[in-house]
This record gives C-alpha cells, sequence and structure tokens, in this order.
C-alpha cells in the first residue's frame, strides 16, 4: 500500500526472461529471425549486451525486484515473458515447447510471492489449436492472467481470420491479451540511432491497432480485452488523421461504421510513454478505465518512476486511484 497515496499502486507492464528458452533454441537460432536483431545498430548491440549481468537478477531475482519496486513506489507487478522470446520463426514443435518452458517460469516466478505479483504467458501462435490447448493449462493449471502476444506472426497479421478461435477461447477463459512487439518487422531502414525500438515499436503497435479495427476483430469480438503496450504505440496520439481517412475514404469508412476515435475505449494502454503531458491526452481521449500504470521493467526503455511521471499529469484524485490500481486490478482479474 501506498502510504502517501492510500492505494495499492500496480505495475501492470514488467518482464521476467526464461534462461532455458535460450538454450532450446540456440542450435537453430540466427539474429535475422528477429527484426530488433537483424536491424539493430552494432553500436546498439553492444550497449544492450553491456547491460546482460545487471538485467539478469532483476529479471529472476524477486528480492531485488521488491527492492527496485520500493524504489519507484510499486507495490505489485504483472510480470510477462521478455518479448524477445517470442520465436515465433521456430518450427511448431519447438515453439510449443519453448512457450511452455516460458509460462511455466512465469508462473514458477510470481508464485515466488503471489501476494505480489502476477503471470502473463505466451502463446505458440503459428499454431492456433496448440494455442488454445496451452492457453487453457497455462491458466486453469498454473493460474497465469493473460497472454502477451508479438504484433504480428510471421506473415499473418491479428486480423487473419484464423485467430477469431483463439480469440474465442480466451474470451471463455476470461484472460486477456497484451500486444508487445520487439523492433520493426521491416525495419531495414531503422538501424541507426536506435529507431529500431524508438520509431519501430509504436509503429507496429498502430498497424496492429489498425488490423484490429479495420480487420474487424474488435467488432467481432467485442469482449475480448486487448491491451497495447506503451501507451498505444503511434494511435492516440494521431487520432485525428484515422478518422479523417475513415471520413474521406470509402475503402476504410466500408469497413466499420464507427470512426477509429470511437474504438479508443475498445482497448486498454499503459502510462508508459514518458512524459506526463503525453499521460493526460491518452487519459482525456480513452478515459481512466483505459489506462494502466506501466514501468516495461527491468529495462531501459522502461520508465524509472512511473508513478511520478503519472503525478505530473495533474489529474484528480478518483483517476490517481483508477490508473494506479483499479483499471489493472479489472482489467488482469487480480485480487487486489
Amino acid at each position: 500500500m501506498n502510504g502517501a497515496l492510500d492505494m495499492t499502486i500496480i505495475d501492470c507492464h514488467s518482464h521476467t526472461l526464461c534462461p532455458a528458452v535460450n538454450g532450446a533454441v540456440a542450435s537453430t537460432y540466427k539474429p535475422e529471425f528477429i527484426p530488433y536483431q537483424r536491424d539493430m545498430s552494432d553500436e546498439s548491440k553492444a550497449v544492450d549486451h553491456a547491460q546482460f549481468p545487471v538485467l539478469g537478477p532483476r529479471f529472476n531475482d524477486l528480492s531485488v525486484r521488491r527492492e527496485l519496486m520500493a524504489k519507484m513506489r510499486v507495490d505489485k507487478q504483472v510480470v510477462a515473458p521478455a518479448p524477445g522470446q517470442q520465436h515465433y520463426w521456430a518450427e511448431p514443435a519447438l515453439l510449443a515447447e519453448i512457450a511452455r518452458m516460458q509460462n511455466d517460469h512465469v508462473a514458477d516466478l510470481v508464485g515466488g510471492d503471489a501476494t505480489r505479483f502476477f503471470g502473463l504467458g505466451t502463446l505458440p501462435m503459428t499454431d492456433v489449436d496448440v494455442s488454445m490447448r496451452e492457453a487453457s493449462r497455462a491458466v486453469e493449471e498454473r493460474g497465469l492472467r493473460g497472454f502477451q502476444i508479438d504484433s504480428r506472426v510471421l506473415d499473418r497479421e491479428l486480423s487473419d481470420a484464423s485467430f477469431d478461435p483463439l480469440y474465442r477461447h480466451l474470451v471463455k477463459l476470461d484472460v486477456p491479451l497484451m500486444i508487445h512487439p520487439l523492433g520493426f518487422s521491416e525495419g531495414q531502414r531503422l538501424g541507426d540511432f536506435f529507431m529500431v525500438n524508438i520509431v519501430g515499436q509504436p509503429l507496429e503497435e498502430i498497424i496492429a491497432i489498425h488490423h484490429l479495427i479495420f480487420g474487424g476483430v474488435l467488432d467481432r469480438h467485442p469482449e475480448l480485452r486487448v491491451f497495447i503496450a506503451h501507451g498505444g504505440g503511434y494511435f492516440p496520439f494521431y487520432i485525428g488523421r484515422m478518422d479523417h481517412a475513415w471520413a474521406y475514404r470509402p475503402e476504410l469508412k466500408r469497413l466499420t461504421s464507427k470512426r477509429p476515435s470511437d474504438y479508443l475505449k475498445s482497448m486498454w494502454y499503459d502510462t508508459c510513454v514518458f512524459r506526463s503531458d503525453h499521460i493526460k491526452t491518452l487519459v482525456d481521449l480513452a478515459g481512466p478505465e483505459r489506462v494502466m500504470l506501466g514501468s516495461d521493467f527491468p529495462f531501459d526503455m522502461g520508465a524509472p518512476d512511473p508513478l511520478a511521471t503519472l503525478e505530473g499529469a495533474g489529474l484528480s484524485a478518483e483517476a490517481m486511484r483508477q490508473i494506479s490500481c483499479d483499471t489493472a486490478r479489472d482489467f488482469f482479474r487480480l485480487p487486489v
């Protein structure tokens, strides 16, 4: 409980890493399989590599996590796998194996302090039937609260109708999806200046949202809860151009009777946008009941003091409580 704010502070966006996955893919993995690794400059790769010794304990040592959470004034964390371990390129049996590894790793980690940590899993998305079975196992047997997936699955977008059975199954299980890319799928121009992350990830997110809206996913599955990381990427902050295109381009308007901005409140977002005024814009557009405190812990591209950035947005006490606690509690069905 945060004494100053008299509420439980929940960070909806943090990560762990499963060491066993790296060993499982070592003989077949190539950097070109992962856009982030494929497109990043050598200088940025060296910066990432230098962080490994620091990140390891932060990923998997709960005492280290708790110490850093206290400095961030965070009481509880939702913990997802590292997006760099999604590995959709792997052949189906291997992908199913490493998805199970990660889900068990997350469940075991958060089980070490089940009052403060709650787990999200991953899914072997190239095989929908296997994904459905793994979702059931991870939720019903391991207690996970939802699943993190990438913004596309190899050459299939999230609007591909082949994913509809999975979306229906997640609704039946009453668990949400978190959309979290790593790099940009066509990021050959983004190697310099760390654009592979700075530009590429929010671009992936707005493309995924285009597919969720114009591809009809949100209309076909109105009960599916979808959380878009990093404040929804560029989507909330460039919604005017999308609405204008919908109004003037018939090939878009025929796909949905609603403006793209009408879908802002059909998804959820975190506060990991690094500016208080951007958080205020996001809250003004989507409402505090669609926004959750999120840090992207423990990466250097995470928010080091997410609560301070939220406090700077000048929101009401009611909105602060909603964003810091209630939205995540309701979204993930947390026993808080």
